[in-house]
């Protein structure tokens, strides 16, 4: 797997490859969707810290994570329709038996 660390050319520890923001960005997320709000989450900016941080007036020793974005999107999405995980899972390799549910 690769891992883009946008963040490590920054005068701190690299956070934004990291995995400890996500959950909590995914749960403001599913919040949001509760509300009937849309939203998405990019790490792109965090490159830009600095300029972030002085648009947000940010103190210095505040890192940015992430950009969260919210709004009312055009129409609402209606519950999402998913798959049996047995239609797209098998265990143990690619062409293994398929993953089924514990009886």
């Amino acid at each position: 797997s690769v891992v883009a660390a946008i963040d490590q050319e920054l005068p701190r520890v690299g956070i934004a490859s990291g995995a400890s923001i996500y959950p909590f960005a995914w749960n403001i997320l599913l919040a949001a969707r509760n509300e009937g709000l849309g939203g998405t989450l990019t790490t792109m900016p965090i490159a830009q810290e600095p300029d972030l941080q002085a648009l947000l007036h940010l103190p210095p020793h505040i890192a940015v994570a992430t950009i969260i974005t919210l709004g009312r999107p055009a129409r609402q999405l209606t519950r999402l329709r998913r798959r049996p995980v047995e239609a797209f899972a098998t265990l143990e390799r690619y062409d293994g038996p398929p993953f089924t549910r514990p009886s």
